[in-house]
């Protein structure tokens, strides 16, 4: 990929109402993942690994989390005099309305994509973990001719996303778009990532602004296949689009179950940046047991933990089993507790003697804060 050639586009938002409480007060991409990690660092960390060094996030609510943890984007070596990260505005027009859909977010977005230079622009929504090689996306949509690239892999479709489409393909030239394939076992379901040049990208957003559309594949793409050369790019890495709680759950638990999940993930050649926090090791009890777990720094463990997730911060008392359970940030769980198939968000406290249980299929959430 020639260096200084494309920019990158990030929604945070998409698609938050699936994930029902957990997005409650925060975005998509600032949902917490694998033990010190956010939704948003996959995207951010693709596009900073091809190169990118320009990167727009266009936030419409609930965004105090993301900037919290996104800062100046000095964890992905966004700080930076010339290009770096841009937080965009949420509203769309003067009258200070959010938007609603991508076209309204990108027409108020237009003062950046106007005074941009770059020739490509690389969208990605932050509700997909996958870790790609998006430089091999980027030469093979420049060399192909493409007007649109959009990557895709195969697989099931999501069950309550109703919204990824699945493409019918002619060798790599994507020939029709289906929003219905629900339940089908076997797609080619779209990650929403999408590289086009900067000058479409402006025209499709103003025309589809002036018939007042919000959807840029139902509204733009889909009746316009004809007109554009657009193109699929399959992503045969590991790569999960967040559609639900259970699909939270299911995608950590490929990460703590399945050394293969994890190498796709978290390899050394395209790292995952996040923001730091500095805090002591974690500390084991003489009479702990943990097995199969993701552990972060400064937790304090003298109970049983199996096959789960435990953020930074985390303190489990004497005589508590946790099993097949994710437990945010700075939770603090009481003596003699049971937990299994649980997701404790930020800061919950559990005391002494509690028992939760869901499954694997119904894993049990508690919010934010919340003392059980």
């Amino acid at each position: 990929m020639r260096k200084n050639t494309c920019m990158g586009i990030v929604f945070p938002n998409a698609h938050d109402e699936l994930m029902g409480e957990m997005t409650e007060k925060r975005s998509m991409g600032s949902l917490p993942f694998c033990g010190r990690y956010r939704v948003i660092d996959f995207a951010l960390s693709n596009l900073v690994n091809a190169g990118i060094s320009k990167v727009g996030i266009i936030s419409r609510s609930n965004y105090q989390s993301l900037m919290d943890h996104i800062g100046t984007g000095k964890a992905w070596d966004l700080d930076r005099k010339s290009g770096g990260l841009y937080f965009l505005s949420p509203y769309s027009n003067n009258e200070a309305k959010l938007f609603v859909g991508h076209i309204d977010a990108l027409f108020g977005a237009m003062d950046f994509l106007k005074k941009s230079v770059e020739q490509y622009v690389v969208m990605c929504d932050a509700d997909v973990i996958t870790n790609i090689d998006l430089s091999k996306m980027i030469d093979r949509h420049i060399e192909s001719g493409a007007d649109i690239t959009i990557a895709y892999n195969k697989g099931a479709m999501p069950a309550n996303h109703h919204d990824v489409m699945n493409f019918n393909l002619d060798g790599d030239k994507i020939t029709s778009i289906d929003f219905a394939a629900f339940n089908k076992a076997d797609c080619n379901v779209s990650l929403d990532i999408t590289i086009l040049s900067r000058e479409l990208l402006i025209d499709i957003v103003n025309e589809g602004h002036s018939h007042n559309y919000t959807s840029l594949t139902r509204e733009i793409l889909n009746p316009n296949i004809d007109k554009y050369d657009i193109r699929g790019y399959e992503i045969t890495q590991y790569a999960v689009i967040m559609d639900s709680p259970e699909t939270y759950v299911k995608a950590t638990q490929d990460v703590v179950n399945n050394p293969e999940v994890r190498r796709q993930l978290f390899c050394k050649k395209h790292p995952v940046f996040t923001k730091t926090r500095d805090d002591m090791p974690t500390v084991y009890g003489l009479d702990s047991e943990v097995t199969n777990c993701i552990i972060a720094d400064g937790c304090v463990i003298e109970g049983t933990v199996k096959n789960s997730v435990l953020f930074r911060g985390v303190k489990v008392g004497k005589g508590t089993v946790i099993k097949d359970s994710i437990i945010m940030q700075d939770a603090v769980i009481g003596d003699n507790v049971d937990l299994q198939c649980v997701t404790l968000d930020k800061k919950v406290k559990v005391n002494t003697g509690k028992t939760l249980r869901g499954t694997s299929t119904y894993p049990i959430y508690v919010r934010k804060n919340a003392i059980v």
